[in-house]
């Protein structure tokens, strides 16, 4: 699952079910590595293999293959299949087939290569160099036929100071970046993770835009190397540049070797292309020093010994030797194999080295060997240890602050300090966390990308600085919408909110609500002269859906934010009626405690339900100190006849009543309570509670299997005179 591709808790298994990469011929069920399969391995054989051994493979796998159920690495391997098993004299129905496949590839090619080879040439003209990558570099100068190659976009490097100038090139040329990403999170974010993003035009076609080769070497002058031994290339009358054979060999095998729920094994086809000089010859030499310096040689060793081994690939014992005796550091070892395995399936060591040595890989300078004190502190930046007396708070997890938690799909958003031009926000007006410029100037760390209809927390906290147009002369209340991210093996999330460094409150997320919305109060403590709200959001339960085996995103994900909405308490004119339901326009009222409305009323949650109003100083004057009086209808949940529900009523803190609802008292009847002016605040700020004594849930009580903790179920209330 793509960052991209999550809209909401409930899509995190299903987006991964929905493109089963097991229902493709030759994939093994339950597949947990990146190397072919054993029917794709006869299928490699046949395609390279130039001897007997090709005609042995081809009988073998002929009888299991299945034209209609064959994966994009598969087919990709037809037209050369067809060339092979030609020279080497077979007579087979299918090679007409293939055949097809390759006039299909080329025109495709022709296709995808029309429009996009002149936004090659419109950075170019910009003064941006350009390198192309993988396919569209095969089939420049006609070193490769363009049917032989299939692909399904085009990589285009260009120098990593040049980026946000490239960006700004592609979007005057009409190409947006998949995904719906803005084109900020590709320049700001984008480079802490991965080497490119892809664009697209209106009909999909991409240009995948690469600032990095690699992604094992991503730090400042890591391309420099490739650059320098870069070799002039045309393509379809464009002049560009191309790797030179030995830095080619060495993309295309890391790219391979990294996990994939739709295994690209066509690697092993482009090395094998590569290895035979239609390229001109590798430099070998070249290539170890390269995977030397890049700290790769356990990853090359393992390729280069595939490639000889299943493919027949040409590669001297001299190179293969000098490869398998550079002393490798553990550390390597087990990122090769982390990268290897499905996220899903990796272990914790092998969560926490990747993590680490995504850290090393973007600052560690090229060539340089990691020492014991650059892996402390690359270990410092990751773990957000600042000071000894942090240690503590590392088992929760990495202590939250910019650039933390990490992931190999997408970078966290934030810098430490929200952007100091965002508008202040209007009060009651609803905040949309799935709106890009709301988290790019609101979030000062702790967001992932926002998504269609919300956003999810980046790890365990989330701080978001609001600004307001005037600093508040009242409590203000905050309604939060979410939902957590659930599975069977943990039914609930929990979230915490402060603000200004003061708790609010910390309520539970559960399996069976689709989304939850909490309203709190700010109270004036916490407001006193300023003039924005520092919002810090806690999800101390946040997993990513790999740990959870939900599917293969390593985002470590809190809460997924869908509405935040700040607002003044209601202005209440006494005999006015409030109601409760869900086309209630009088819920700006809810300070914490309530369920979901319904169509006639809404269930208190729990212990605690309070009601916030503000009733104007001039107003109460009219009133004597014992005519007021508070009236409301609520029913109770019981279920059991000889239970009594206890509930006390308290106005800005002072106990007005106690209540007993039972069988003498059902509730059918509004309650009528005196409340003396006496507990009015100055302000006019009216804060009503309901404390719910033994709250139970309708599951308990066997009246039906709702979990949530019921008390009285409100439909009316009001302040009124005395009679």
């Amino acid at each position: 699952m793509s960052p991209s591709s999550v809209t909401a808790p409930s899509d995190v298994a299903s987006a991964a079910a929905a493109a089963n990469p097991e229902t493709f011929w030759g994939a093994v069920p339950d597949q947990r590595d990146s190397w072919p399969t054993p029917a794709q391995e006869l299928l490699l054989q046949a395609t390279l293999m130039r001897d007997e051994r090709a005609l042995l493979a081809w009988r073998q796998v002929r009888p299991q293959l299945d034209i209609a159920r064959l994966d994009g690495p598969s087919q990709a391997l037809l037209p050369m299949l067809r060339k092979n098993l030609i020279a080497l004299g077979v007579e087979d129905e299918l090679l007409a087939l293939f055949k097809g496949v390759h006039r299909y590839n080329w025109a495709r090619n022709q296709t995808l290569l029309a429009p996009m080879v002149p936004r090659v040439q419109a950075l170019e003209r910009a003064g941006i160099p350009t390198l192309l990558l993988k396919g569209a570099a095969f089939i420049a100068d006609t070193r490769l036929d363009a049917g032989m190659r299939s692909m399904n976009d085009i990589d285009v490097l260009v120098p990593s100071e040049r980026t946000a100038d490239a960006v700004t090139v592609l979007l005057l040329e009409g190409l947006l970046p998949v995904g719906e990403v803005q084109p900020w999170y590709v320049v700001e974010y984008a480079p802490r993770f991965v080497p490119s993003h892809g664009f697209r035009d209106e009909h999909d076609r991409q240009l995948d835009l690469h600032w990095n080769v690699l992604h094992a070497s991503r730090q400042p002058g890591a391309d420099d190397d490739f650059w320098a031994a870069a070799v002039p290339i045309e393509l379809l009358g464009v002049h560009t540049r191309g790797l030179c054979p030995a830095d080619e060999l060495l993309l295309v095998v890391l790219h391979g070797l990294r996990w994939n729920a739709l295994p690209t094994y066509r690697w092993v086809l482009d090395a094998a292309v590569i290895a035979s000089g239609t390229f001109g010859e590798v430099d070998y030499e070249r290539l170890l020093e390269q995977a030397r310096r890049r700290r790769v040689t356990v990853a090359l060793h393992a390729a280069l010994s595939y490639l000889r081994r299943f493919a027949a690939v040409q590669i001297s014992d001299a190179a293969m030797r000098a490869l398998g005796g550079r002393r490798a550091r553990p550390l390597e070892r087990v990122e090769h194999r982390a990268q290897m395995t499905q996220p899903r399936r990796r272990t914790a060591l092998q969560r926490e080295v990747l993590a680490h040595q995504q850290i090393l890989r973007h600052t560690l300078a090229l060539g340089e060997r990691p020492t014991l004190r650059r892996h402390l502190r690359a270990a410092r930046e990751r773990l957000g240890l600042t000071r000894l007396r942090d240690l503590p708070a590392l088992r929760h997890g990495p202590i939250p602050g910019p650039g933390r938690p990490f992931a190999e799909t997408a970078a966290p958003v934030g810098r430490g300090i929200a952007a100091t031009s965002a508008a202040p926000i209007a009060l009651g007006e609803p905040l949309e966390p799935g709106d890009d410029d709301f988290v790019r100037q609101r979030a000062a760390y702790g967001m992932w990308r926002p998504e269609a209809a919300g956003c999810w927390i980046a790890g365990r906290e989330a701080r978001l600085v609001l600004a307001l147009e005037r600093a508040p002369e009242t409590s203000l209340l905050l309604e939060v919408q979410a939902e957590g991210l659930i599975s069977g093996a943990r039914p609930r999330q929990r979230m915490g909110v402060s603000v200004n460094g003061r708790d609010l409150a910390e309520f539970a997320i559960a399996a069976d609500s689709d989304r939850s919305t909490e309203s709190m109060i700010l109270p004036r403590a916490a407001l006193a002269g300023r003039s924005g709200l520092d919002l810090k959001l806690r999800a101390p339960d946040a997993a990513a859906p790999a740990r959870l085996g939900l599917d293969d995103d390593d985002r470590s994900m809190g809460i997924y934010l869908r509405r935040l909405v700040v607002r003044e308490p209601r202005s209440y004119a006494p005999g006015e009626h409030l109601s409760f339901g869900l086309d209630s326009g009088d819920l700006s009222m809810l300070a914490g405690g309530w369920s979901e409305g319904e169509p006639e009323g809404r269930w208190t949650s729990g212990p605690l339900a309070r009601l916030l109003l503000r009733v104007a100083p001039a107003t109460m004057a009219s009133f004597d100190a014992d005519t007021l009086m508070l009236e409301f209808l609520a029913l109770p949940l019981l279920g059991a006849p000889a239970r009594e529900l206890r509930v006390e009523v308290l106005a800005n803190g002072h106990p007005l009543a106690t209540l007993h609802y039972g069988e003498t008292n059902p509730g059918r009847s509004p309650v009528r309570v005196p409340l003396p002016t006496s507990v009015l605040d100055p302000t006019g700020e009216l804060l009503l509670a309901w404390s719910i004594h033994d709250p139970r849930s309708p599951r308990e009580l066997k009246i039906s299997l709702d979990e949530r903790l019921l008390g009285l179920y409100f439909q009316s209330l009001a302040l009124a005179r005395r009679q």
